[in-house]
């Protein structure tokens, strides 16, 4: 019971509240409650339109910051595909340059699956285990193909 009190006198009594303790009165004071009551109500709707406010204010920050993200994101793809588009440019540059310069070996290492990994890291942003198993298998295969062949036996 006395946790019961120390509830009621913390709590601000509501407009509900006010309006049925004054309808008990004569009807010649209930001009008197109502005086009472507007400003009550007032305050209440002030409490309540802050609180909307404030909501609204949280809702706004949060598209703001989920905005703000997504830009964040879209320039970092982009990045990526720029940083993509220059090591695309630079390794097929290498491997014409080492091409002409008499070093398949290496001419072959820089274009083929050793190049769309190399894209596929910066302009995705992930690579398989399989893109480098293929590069490696560009690499071992073009050696091989250059690997000095052991002559034929002499005829008898």
């Amino acid at each position: 019971m006395a946790e019961e009190l120390g509830m009621q006198e913390a709590r601000q009594p509501s407009a509900l509240d006010i309006a049925t303790q004054w309808a008990t009165l004569p009807a010649e004071h209930l001009a008197v409650a109502l005086a009472a009551l507007d400003p009550q109500l007032a305050r209440e709707h002030e409490v309540r339109m802050q609180a909307e406010r404030d909501r609204a204010l949280a809702e706004q920050e949060r598209i703001r910051a989920r905005s703000a993200e997504r830009l964040r994101a879209h320039r970092r793809h982009l990045h990526g595909v720029y940083a993509g588009l220059v090591v695309a440019l630079a390794t097929l540059g290498a491997s014409v340059y080492f091409g002409i310069h008499d070093h398949p070996v290496l001419a072959g290492t820089f274009f083929g699956p050793t190049l769309l990994a190399l894209v596929k890291i910066f302009t995705l942003g992930r690579s398989d285990a399989a893109d480098l198993k293929l590069a490696a298998a560009a690499s071992r295969s073009a050696a091989n193909q250059l690997a000095p062949q052991a002559p034929p036996p002499p005829p008898p």
